[in-house]
């Protein structure tokens, strides 16, 4: 079966080609037919198998496209609000329907404001309630979608969606969807739902087998030193770097321009004829790293992308699991490459635990100082150091301190002293001693997680052969006959 067989109207068509959509997942073969039908369905599909397009697809089919709102999903955070409400627009926006979010921690007047032109709104349950017990939004939408929904129990809100669905009595087709589906899904399903159809997928392994995984330790304001360096380590093939918003991916691609790099941005507020121009040549291999939003995560299918790196680690598993999904295509491998703080640890550990991957702890690589460099550096320090008064006299009593050494052997140890220097100002991240203190104090705070489980340290990925430096004597006689 192919998404063609679903004879959508021309412009959702037109919509799902242009998204690259071509042949449907598990999830959406067997969810958009009675979803079309109008049936009430509870789909089991874990994260990142397509569950957002098997239901957004056949209701903005069933959509008349009138002013009001005739679609309602609720999700659990605030950031799979966006990103379900991205989906609808990237779908719907052909067909004149227009989506809105509603979640707390932003103003009230400006989420009001959007509902009112919106027919599609996307929200999570506490901001939702509250908007409907005080009247400040009046609702009556035709389908209503339950996403995450085993999520959402676990964090708390049942009470909430109860009362969220008095307000709904009009629905005519309630949808759900959930990871898992225990007893507590269950019931709530046949509450909320008339004769609902059930629907399950077969457990999928969600990241490619052939994608290895790693995760780096780095402080806050390490990160773009920290992307600098793994990208000029590992510079052969394509790379692609994810960043979570359109901001942040523009600087990040000008930190990257800046240091010589070979790049290009994409996110979804470019036009699709600049999306496609950049994405051609990317392909071509016009350039070698991509900078991109996971807004544009789902539309980037190109071949011999060697590695994914993630400036940030995602908002959530399914961005993760479509990020990843840009490497080891076409049965090659790939590397996942994710940069971490210490306070994003439990993050690390959602992404983990719900698209069941494991990745890898790999330290930073130091980078080693060839001898051209170190001769500029002492060059620039030298030529802009301005000689202090009297330094010949005490460079003579210096010297005469030391009738043990040389002049070649003292300034060999000086060189020594400076390199080491310029080496331990270059270095970035955090060492697997840093990584084992950072678990034990965790440990001693009552925390516990997955990398506590005897994960051994591997070097998966090949090291680069670094060019070793001379020894200082070396370079010191160099310096001399200079």
């Amino acid at each position: 079966m192919m998404f063609k067989d679903f004879k959508f109207k021309p412009k959702l068509s037109f919509a799902i080609k242009r998204a690259g959509f071509r042949e449907p997942s598990p999830i959406q073969s067997k969810a958009i037919p009675p979803i079309l039908k109008g049936k009430n369905v509870v789909g089991q599909a874990h994260t990142g198998t397509g569950k957002t397009a098997a239901f957004a697809l056949p209701l903005l089919e069933r959509m008349s496209g009138d002013k009001a709102v005739e679609t309602l999903v609720i999700v659990p955070t605030r950031e799979l609000a966006t990103q379900v409400s991205d989906e609808f627009y990237k779908f719907g926006r052909h067909l004149g329907i227009r989506s809105a979010t509603i979640y707390g921690g932003v103003s009230y007047r400006s989420q009001i404001e959007r509902t009112k032109t919106a027919q599609v709104i996307v929200a999570t349950p506490g901001r939702l309630l509250d908007l409907l017990t005080r009247e400040k939004i009046q609702i009556n939408p035709r389908f209503v979608v339950l996403d995450e929904a085993d999520e959402m129990l676990s964090m708390g809100f049942i009470e909430d969606i109860r009362n969220i669905f008095q307000f709904l009595e009009g629905r005519e087709q309630t949808l759900m969807f959930s990871a898992t589906i225990p007893e507590v899904v269950k019931e709530l399903a046949d509450t909320l739902m008339k004769d609902p159809l059930y629907i399950h997928t077969e457990k999928e392994t969600l990241t490619a087998t052939r994608v290895k995984q790693f995760y780096y330790l780095v402080e806050e304001h390490e990160r773009d030193r920290a992307l600098v360096r793994l990208l000029e380590t590992y510079s052969s093939g394509k790379s692609i770097v994810f960043c979570r918003t359109k901001k942040e991916t523009e600087r990040v691609a000008d930190t990257l321009s800046g240091q010589g790099f070979s790049i290009s941005a994409l996110h979804g507020d470019m036009e699709q004829r600049e999306r496609q121009i950049i994405m051609k040549g990317f392909r071509r291999g016009n350039f070698d790293i991509l900078v991109a939003t996971d807004v544009a995560a789902r539309g980037i299918d190109v071949r011999g992308v060697e590695r994914v790196i993630n400036y940030h680690i995602p908002f959530d598993p399914e961005s993760y699991v479509h990020r990843i999904g840009r490497t080891g295509r076409a049965r090659r491998s790939g590397v996942a490459m994710t940069l971490v703080t210490p306070h994003e640890f439990s993050e690390l550990e959602r992404i983990q635990n719900v698209a069941g991957s494991q990745l890898r702890f790999e330290r930073i690589p130091q980078r080693k100082m060839e001898e051209k460099e170190i001769h500029y550096q002492l060059k620039n320090i030298l030529e802009k150091e301005r000689i202090q008064k009297d330094t010949s006299l005490f460079i003579e009593k210096f010297l005469s301190s030391y009738t043990s050494l040389s002049r070649e052997e003292i300034l060999s140890r000086l060189l020594s002293f400076t390199i080491r220097s310029f080496e331990e100002e270059d270095f970035i991240g955090k060492t697997s001693s840093d990584l084992k203190s950072l678990l034990l104090s965790d440990k001693r705070e009552g925390k516990t997680t997955s990398h506590q489980k005897g994960r051994k340290q591997h070097d998966a990925i090949p090291k680069p052969k670094l060019k070793k430096i001379g020894s200082s004597r070396i370079v010191a006689r160099k310096i001399f006959k200079k």
